[in-house]
C-alpha cells in the first residue's frame, strides 16, 4: 500500500509565501511620468510638428486659395457674390453695390472709367412703394491690384413722398447673370437695419 504522508497547511502556506518572496517582482513597478515630465514631451513633439516642413503642392495650394479669396489691399473677394447697402436720408436713397469685376462681365486687369462706365449703374434698383422717386445720381469707383478688381456702383435715388417706400427691387440678377447672392442691407433713419440675402429667386428686401 502507498501511503502519503500529511503536510500541514500552515506549513504549505508558510513554504509558499518565503519562495515568492525569493524571487522577488520580475521588473520595477510602473510609475506614471510627472506632470513635469509630460510638460516637457509635449514641447518637444510640437517643437518636431513645427519644424517639419509641409508638403510643397499643399502650400501651393493654400496659397493659391488666399490670393483667390482675397482681392484688393486683402479684402474678400468672392466670384458670384456682392454686397448691397441701402441708406435713407431725409428725402433720399443711396443704393450702394460692391462686387468683383467678373460679376459684370469685366476684365479684372482694367477697372472702367469715364461716362460708359455708369452704365453699370442703370436699372439694378427700384425703389417699391406707392409714391414717386427719380435717379439724380450715379457713380461708379473700381480697383484693382492687376490680378484681381471689383468696383462699387452707387445710385442715388429722390422720392417725394420717402416714408411711402416700402422696400427695394433689385434687378441685378437679371442684368448680370454672373451674380449668385447678395448680402443686402438697409440702414433706417433713425437706426434701423434689415439684413437679408438675395438670390436669383429672391430678389426683394422690405425695409420693415
Amino acid at each position: 500500500m502507498i501511503s502519503f504522508r500529511s503536510w500541514p497547511v500552515a506549513a504549505i502556506s508558510a513554504a509558499s509565501l518565503i519562495g515568492l518572496a525569493a524571487c522577488g517582482p520580475a521588473s520595477d513597478p510602473y510609475e506614471p511620468p510627472s506632470p513635469v515630465q509630460e510638460s516637457t514631451l509635449t514641447e518637444a513633439a510640437i517643437a518636431v510638428d513645427a519644424d517639419r516642413p509641409a508638403a510643397p503642392e499643399a502650400v501651393a495650394e493654400l496659397e493659391a486659395a488666399n490670393d483667390h479669396d482675397e482681392g484688393h489691399a486683402g479684402e474678400a473677394h468672392e466670384h458670384g457674390g456682392g454686397e448691397l447697402a441701402i441708406t435713407r436720408e431725409d428725402d433720399f436713397l443711396t443704393v450702394s453695390l460692391d462686387a468683383p469685376l467678373a460679376n459684370f462681365g469685366l476684365s479684372e486687369t482694367k477697372v472702367p472709367e469715364g461716362p460708359k462706365a455708369e452704365k453699370y449703374a442703370e436699372g439694378i434698383v427700384e425703389p417699391i412703394g406707392p409714391t414717386v422717386c427719380e435717379e439724380t445720381e450715379r457713380s461708379i469707383t473700381g480697383r484693382t491690384d492687376g490680378t484681381h478688381g471689383a468696383m462699387t456702383v452707387s445710385v442715388v435715388w429722390r422720392c417725394k413722398k420717402i416714408d411711402r417706400v416700402e422696400g427695394m427691387l433689385v434687378h441685378v440678377f437679371e442684368r448680370y447673370p454672373a451674380f449668385e447672392h447678395i448680402d443686402a442691407i438697409y440702414l433706417g433713419p433713425e437706426g434701423q437695419q434689415v439684413a437679408k440675402e438675395l438670390t436669383p429667386s429672391d430678389t426683394e428686401i422690405d425695409f420693415d
